[in-house]
Formats: C-alpha cells, structure tokens, sequence
C-alpha cells in the first residue's frame, strides 16, 4: 500500500519506512473501520468477572482487546459452555422502573466503564464488541477493508498527505474516489452473509 500511495501522490520527500507515508495508511485505515459499525468488525469472547455476583462495573478498554463499542453482553454459563439471557442496553438516565427501583438483566456505558445489573447470580458473560483493526507496528497491520477494498484505504492516505502539503484540490480529486470506495465498504462490510 505504501508504494501505491507514493506512486499516486509523487511526494518522494515522504518514502522511507516509519514515515509519513505509513502514518496516513494507518490514520486511514483507522478512518474506513470507524466509518460505520461493520459487522466483519465484532469480536466475541466469554469474559471472566472474577466472582459471582449480580452487578459490575468494568473498564471496557482493558477488558476488550482494541475497544471501539460494545455490541451485546449475554448471561453465560461456564460449566456448561452455554449462553443464557441477553442483557438489554439502556442510556443510564433509564435505569429506573415505573417503581423507581433500578432495572435488572441491562448494562449501559459510562465513559470507558460498562456496568452490568443481573437479576442472576453471574461470573461469566459472553460478549460481542467492535474491534478497531491492527493498525501498529505498520509491517502488522491486518485490517478486513485493506485486504477487500485496499483503494479505499490507499486513496485516503493520498487525500491526508494532499491536505497536509496544502493542495486542497488534489484533496478534493481523492475523496472523490474515497467516496467510492466507501460505497464498497458498506456493500462488503455491513452483512455478514452474501446475496
């Protein structure tokens, strides 16, 4: 990628690894994933609270590799490797009933803290979130739209580096084509299953 975003901006000042030219492939990389929450993007795993217990608040940075958002908890029995009970999201100003009890079986988000209510005892969850890709070291990058809609990623990379030199109409010549490539982002990325 890193050739052909060279090649298309022809700003040698920028070849060499670890440079400029990387950072940008990176920034845009970054810039397609968060573009939409894509299906191809969730990660699942059980997660261990450590006890037993009907509420918890957790980090969700440290308990979920490369955090973006969370998509779903469920109740999940360990001995038995069997998901129970999905937990309902709710915005924390919810969090009451009608009775003006506090709600159970739901979790919201609380900055970078996810905090769970149970109406059963749980120690395990099974949980769904949105993964940033592997962006860093540049040689690991691993991203599903570079390897399905790699000009989609190369062509921003040439839009950053054009904005940054001041040539805003070159800029605006790629996001055209960035624009493009997004629509076949979308077309790969939002289902998890073929027409």
């Amino acid at each position: 990628m890193a050739a052909a975003v060279l090649s298309l901006t022809n700003q040698d000042q920028f070849s060499g690894g670890g440079g400029v030219i990387e950072q940008m492939i990176q920034a845009a990389t970054l810039r397609m994933h968060q573009s939409d929450f894509y299906v191809r993007d969730l990660a699942e795993a059980t997660i261990n609270l450590g006890s037993s217990g009907f509420a918890f608040s957790f980090s969700a940075p440290v308990t979920f590799a490369r955090y973006r958002a969370l998509h779903y908890l469920r109740y999940y029995d360990n001995a038995a490797a069997e998901a129970g009970k999905v937990y309902g999201h709710l915005d924390p100003l919810n969090l009451m009933d009608s009775y003006g009890l506090e709600k159970n079986d739901v979790w919201y988000v609380a900055g970078n803290t996810i905090v769970l209510r149970s109406s059963l005892a749980v120690q395990y969850l099974l949980a769904g979130w949105y993964q940033n890709p592997v962006i860093t070291p540049f040689a690991s990058l691993a991203s599903w739209i570079a390897d399905t809609v790699p000009h989609a990623i190369v062509f921003d990379a040439c839009s950053l580096i054009f904005q940054m030199i001041a040539q805003q109409e070159q800029s605006r010549k790629f996001d055209g084509l960035v624009t493009e490539q997004l629509n076949m982002v979308k077309q790969h990325g939002v289902t998890g299953r073929g027409y």
